[in-house]
C-alpha cells in the first residue's frame, strides 16, 4: 500500500484557495497546506499503511447495475478507428481532439490505439505542447478529451437522484511533465441548460482528477471538488478531496472507479487501485455531498476522460509528445443499498 503524502479531505474540515475555472479555466493552487480553523489534514492509512475502515466496507459492494455501457479498443491496425470505436459509444461529436478542429492541430490523429500484455487493446491521448489548441482556438490551454454530453444515449448520462459508476484503466509516464497551474485527466462535469447560477453551473467541474507541480514538494496528485457559482455568479472555494504523491501513480496500470448520486445531499467515492497487485493506493468516501447542479429534469451530470491542461507555464513542460493510456472505460447505473 503506498502512503507517501495520502491525505484525505472531509468536506466539512477543509477548503482549498478558490480556483475560478479549473476545467472551465483553472488558476493556480496554493503551495502550502489547507487548514479551517483548529482543523487539519487527516491521513486515510493507519500506522501499518493499510486501508481504514471505512475502505474495509467499500460502498462499491453495495451497487447493483441496472445499466451498463463500455467503450473498449480493438488494438492498432485491427477493426475500426479508435475515432470510430469512440464515437459509436459516445454518440458523434464527443471527441473534442485538436485534429477535429479545422483551426487547430489537424497534421496529426491524437486519439490512437496500441495494446500490451497487460490490459491489450488500449486508446492513447496524445499531446503536444506547441501544436494543440483548445477546441480551435489557440489561448493558455489545450485539450484533448473525449465526453458524453446532450447527444450520448440516457444511459451515459448521471440525471437527479441517479446513481452511477465509472470505471476505466489508466496509465501515465512518469516523464510526462505538469503544468504548475492545472493537468486534468478526469472531470465529472453537469450540464445546467438554464446557466441561471441558481443552483451552480456548467462552467466549473464538480471532480477533477489531476496532476500539479507544485515547487515546494514536487508532483502532486489532486481529486478537487468544486460547487460551481454562488447565485451571484462569484465562483466558490475549491476543495482537495485528496492529495498524493504524483509518483505513487505513475508506471503502472492502474483501476479507477468512481461511485456518485447525483442529489443535493448525494454520494461520492473514487477508489484507485494498482494493477499488478491489487493494492489499494486512493480510497475516497464521502456519504453525503453536494453533487447536483440542474434545476431541470434536463439537466444531467456527464463525465470527460483525456488531458487537458494549462500552457501559461509552458517553459516546464517538455516540448516532446505526451502519452496518456486509457482502457476499458465502463459507464453504469445502479442502485444501492443504502
Amino acid at each position: 500500500m503506498i502512503k507517501k503524502h495520502l491525505v484525505h479531505l472531509c468536506l466539512s474540515a477543509v477548503c482549498a484557495s478558490a480556483l475560478w475555472g479549473c476545467g472551465g479555466s483553472g488558476d493556480s493552487l496554493s503551495t502550502t497546506t489547507a487548514t479551517t480553523q483548529d482543523q487539519t489534514i487527516t491521513s486515510n492509512t493507519n500506522e501499518e499503511g493499510s486501508p481504514d475502515d471505512q475502505s474495509v466496507t467499500s460502498p462499491f459492494n453495495s451497487f447493483d447495475s441496472v445499466s451498463s455501457v463500455t467503450l473498449s479498443a480493438d488494438g492498432p491496425n485491427a477493426g475500426l478507428s479508435a475515432y470510430d470505436l469512440i464515437e459509436n459509444v459516445f454518440a458523434a461529436g464527443s471527441i473534442e481532439a485538436p485534429d477535429m478542429y479545422p483551426t487547430d492541430h489537424t497534421e496529426a490523429v491524437h486519439i490512437v490505439e496500441d495494446s500490451d500484455n497487460i490490459v491489450g487493446p488500449h486508446f492513447v491521448f496524445l499531446a503536444h505542447k506547441v501544436l494543440d489548441f483548445n477546441k480551435g482556438v489557440e489561448s493558455d490551454r489545450q485539450r484533448n478529451e473525449i465526453k458524453t454530453y446532450d447527444k450520448s444515449p440516457t444511459a451515459l448520462k448521471g440525471y437527479q437522484g441517479e446513481t452511477m459508476q465509472f470505471s476505466w484503466k489508466f496509465k501515465i509516464s512518469n516523464e510526462l511533465e505538469l503544468s504548475k497551474k492545472f493537468s486534468h485527466f478526469f472531470q465529472l462535469k453537469a450540464k445546467n441548460f438554464s446557466q441561471d447560477n441558481s443552483n451552480g453551473n456548467d462552467d466549473q467541474p464538480m471532480i477533477t482528477l489531476s496532476g500539479v507541480d507544485k515547487d515546494s514538494t514536487g508532483n502532486e496528485l489532486q481529486v478537487r471538488y468544486s460547487k460551481g457559482f454562488n447565485a451571484d455568479g462569484t465562483s466558490t472555494s475549491d476543495i482537495y478531496l485528496i492529495k498524493a504523491d504524483w509518483s505513487s501513480i505513475t508506471d503502472e496500470w492502474l483501476n479507477i472507479t468512481v461511485q456518485a448520486t447525483f442529489a443535493e445531499e448525494g454520494a461520492f467515492y473514487m477508489q484507485i487501485s494498482r494493477m499488478q497487485d491489487n493494492a489499494i493506493l486512493v480510497d475516497i468516501n464521502e456519504p453525503v455531498i453536494d453533487m447536483w447542479r440542474g434545476v431541470s429534469s434536463e439537466d444531467f451530470v456527464r463525465p470527460k476522460w483525456g488531458i487537458y491542461r494549462s500552457l501559461a507555464d509552458g517553459d516546464s513542460l517538455r516540448s516532446e509528445e505526451e502519452q496518456v493510456r486509457f482502457a476499458d472505460f465502463v459507464v453504469e447505473k445502479g442502485t444501492t443499498g443504502n
